[in-house]
């Protein structure tokens, strides 16, 4: 087995490069050897529907598996949509069993094979994570259209102030948990591209990095804040 393990929640109306673009880095494979990466779908749907509708998809495992072994997980990707779409998300049972799942991902150690466990959001995907409280205290980062609605719901997570510092950056390393989780807030869209070959290359190397995103001809953007 890949000696690192990607889980990637798909919900109905889910942004599809937000999670596309992550699942293409990670899938890649480096210039020799085996795949680094394994890459497995999950969701409460089974197919979902994209936002456009232009694409329907059936994920790997349904929600209820995967959360019952998020241990076996090294990094959890959780992408955006229209910001409506929380509307109606975020209240509904679903989106309590995303939340109480992400509540419990943060609170694990990594995986000694792995060494590391990391929480990455894609675009607006930083609303599910504000939504669950484990933001607040943070500096982070969602697209920019966004960003009041991201302030608001840490804020109504936290019952008051959160204290969060939302910045436009390309993404955002939002520190550790104290349990050793990382949290990674990548901008809008295409930024989960940058980021995900940004976590490529500390966890693979800065070479592997490199090779991905040739592979891929994508011309990466550094900007991002770091603690």
């Amino acid at each position: 087995m890949p000696p690192f393990k990607v889980a990637v929640y798909l919900y109905p109306s889910a942004d599809i490069l937000d999670f596309s673009g992550p699942v293409e880095i990670y899938s890649t494979r480096p210039a020799s050897g085996d795949a680094l990466f394994s890459v497995t779908t999950f969701g409460h749907h089974s197919p979902i529907v994209s936002e456009t509708g232009a694409l329907v998809y059936v994920p790997n495992a349904p929600f209820s598996q995967l959360s019952q072994n998020i241990e076996d997980y090294d990094i959890l990707v959780i992408p955006g949509a229209h910001f409506d779409v929380f509307d109606t998300l975020l209240p509904s049972q679903e989106g309590a069993e995303i939340c109480a799942l992400l509540r419990k991902f943060v609170t694990l150690p990594p995986r000694k094979e792995a060494g590391s466990r990391i929480l990455q959001s894609v675009c607006t995907g930083s609303i599910i994570l504000a939504a669950s409280g484990i933001l607040a205290g943070r500096t982070i980062t969602t697209h920019h259209k966004g960003f009041e609605l991201l302030k608001t719901t840490a804020d109504k997570a936290a019952g008051g102030d959160a204290k969060v510092d939302v910045v436009r950056k390309r993404w955002v390393d939002a520190g550790t948990t104290d349990s050793g989780v990382r949290i990674i807030n990548a901008a809008g869209v295409s930024s989960g591209i940058d980021t995900s070959l940004w976590i490529y290359e500390q966890l693979a190397g800065k070479e592997k990095a490199e090779f991905v995103a040739e592979i891929a001809e994508f011309e990466r953007r550094g900007e991002a804040w770091g603690v």
